[in-house]
């Protein structure tokens, strides 16, 4: 095994880690945080896409998807 032969499979090693850490980052997160919201009028849980609630009809565009944290 030459030392031509030792660096192309080096170079093609660190490639192949390097294409395959990109491909995961790809991957969509399913049912992330943030992914639905809870109407402030009557409580149906709606999806964060929606703009209005499926069952009331109320403007869901103030409320906020972020948690309160209490002390």
């Amino acid at each position: 095994m030459n030392a031509t032969s030792f660096s192309f499979g080096l170079l093609m090693v660190l490639f192949t880690i390097l294409l395959l850490h990109r491909m995961r980052k790809l991957n969509p997160r399913i049912a992330a945080y943030g992914s639905q919201r809870m109407c402030p009028s009557c409580g149906l849980i709606t999806s964060r896409l929606k703009a209005c609630c499926l069952e009331c009809g109320e403007s869901l565009t103030g409320v906020s998807v972020t948690p309160i944290l209490e002390k």
